[in-house]
C-alpha cells in the first residue's frame, strides 16, 4: 500500500505576487516570509493542531468549478467585509452546512478561497 499520499502544499500563481499576499494578509493576518529572487511568498498557515485538509465536491452551480483554500475562521461572517474592502468579492455569503459555516469568495485576481467556520 505503500506512504499515505498527503497533501503536501498550496500555491496560487498570481499576476502580482506582492498584491495577493497583502490581500490574503490583510484579512487572515498571516505571517510569511518573502524570497526576493523568485517574488515568494510563504505563508504559516499551520499550527500543532494541523493545517491543511481537502475535499471533492460539486458546487451544484452556485459558483463555477474552481480550485480552492479553505481557511478555518472563529466566525464565518467576520471575513466579508473585510473581503469587500480589499477588493474581493463575496461569491456566498455565510451558509450552514452540517456542522459548519461556509462562505466563498473570489481575490482581486478571481482566485476562489473558502471560508469554514466550525459550528458546536
Amino acid at each position: 500500500m505503500g506512504r499515505k499520499k498527503i497533501i503536501y502544499y498550496w500555491e496560487i500563481n498570481a499576476s502580482s505576487a506582492p498584491e495577493l499576499a497583502k490581500f490574503y494578509n490583510d484579512i487572515f493576518d498571516w505571517e510569511y516570509e518573502y524570497e526576493e529572487k523568485n517574488e515568494f511568498f510563504s505563508f504559516k498557515t499551520s499550527d500543532d493542531k494541523g493545517g491543511i485538509g481537502d475535499a471533492i465536491f460539486t458546487g451544484k452551480g452556485k459558483i463555477r468549478p474552481h480550485r480552492a483554500l479553505n481557511v478555518l475562521v472563529n466566525s464565518a461572517d467576520d471575513p466579508v467585509e473585510k473581503v469587500k474592502q480589499a477588493g474581493g468579492t463575496i461569491l456566498q455569503y455565510p451558509f450552514e452546512s452540517e456542522n459548519v459555516k461556509l462562505a466563498f469568495f473570489e481575490d482581486p485576481e478571481g482566485h476562489v478561497t473558502g471560508i469554514v467556520e466550525k459550528l458546536e
